[in-house]
């Protein structure tokens, strides 16, 4: 065996889990060097600590979708509540007259004060009554308070110099179609009925409605 000869000594070390393998060169009369116990280990060690952060990963991923399946099912469910909110406010489903119709608080004020009706309206601010403008003659127009759960009168006030009350009252009084009338032409929970401009104008929940003074008819505006 000849000094200094070179010796090439190739250990290679199995991959594991698809590494690179490691490879020791010796020379001269020394011993092929191998990886140590300690190397082996750092290999491995270094190719599966990947392996629990791709798990982490996927579960991230999935508790994602999870929740974004979770969230659309409560969007569609707020959606379909608000759909169904919008279509009881357009049945006028969403006023609350309390136990008194337009209907029974006209009767009401007419029992109370003899005249013609001009408009009957549920104020909602504070105590929910209905306010009914009587036309008495002239231009003199009695506001009547009916509270809208007993029925009974609780204010009056007298306006003598009321803006158009007569010509109005004119109007009304000839026409075949009465503020009761056009109030129970529109097949809702009314909230208001008032003549204005010719012809009756009636609300609804969230719908206007117009009736003409000729005939019980109702008309949905817009």
């Amino acid at each position: 065996m000849k000094r200094n000869a070179v010796i090439a000594a190739l250990t290679a070390v199995a991959v594991i889990g698809g590494g690179a393998a490691a490879v020791a060169v010796s020379s001269g009369d020394d011993a092929p060097a191998t990886a140590s116990p300690a190397d082996r280990v750092s290999l491995v060690s270094g190719q599966e600590s990947t392996a629990p952060a791709d798990r982490d990963d996927d579960q991230d991923a999935k508790d994602d979708d999870r929740d974004d399946q979770r969230d659309a099912k409560d969007d569609d469910r707020d959606d379909a509540k608000d759909d169904q909110d919008d279509q009881r406010n357009d049945k006028g489903a969403a006023a609350d007259p309390g136990n008194v119709t337009v209907a029974q608080a006209i009767a009401a004020a007419l029992n109370h004060t003899s005249g013609t009706v001009l408009s009957a309206d549920l104020d909602d601010d504070g105590d929910r009554r209905w306010e009914v403008e009587v036309a008495t003659g002239g231009s003199t127009v009695q506001e009547i308070e009916v509270d809208s759960t007993t029925g009974k009168v609780v204010r009056t006030e007298t306006d003598r110099d009321e803006d158009d009350a007569a010509a109005e009252l004119k109007a009304v009084q000839g026409a075949k179609v009465s503020a009761r009338d056009a109030a129970a032409a529109v097949d809702a929970t009314v909230t208001s009925v008032e003549f204005d401009d010719g012809h009756w104008e009636v609300e609804a929940g969230e719908a206007d409605w117009t009736v003409p003074l000729d005939t019980p008819r109702a008309s949905r505006e817009g």
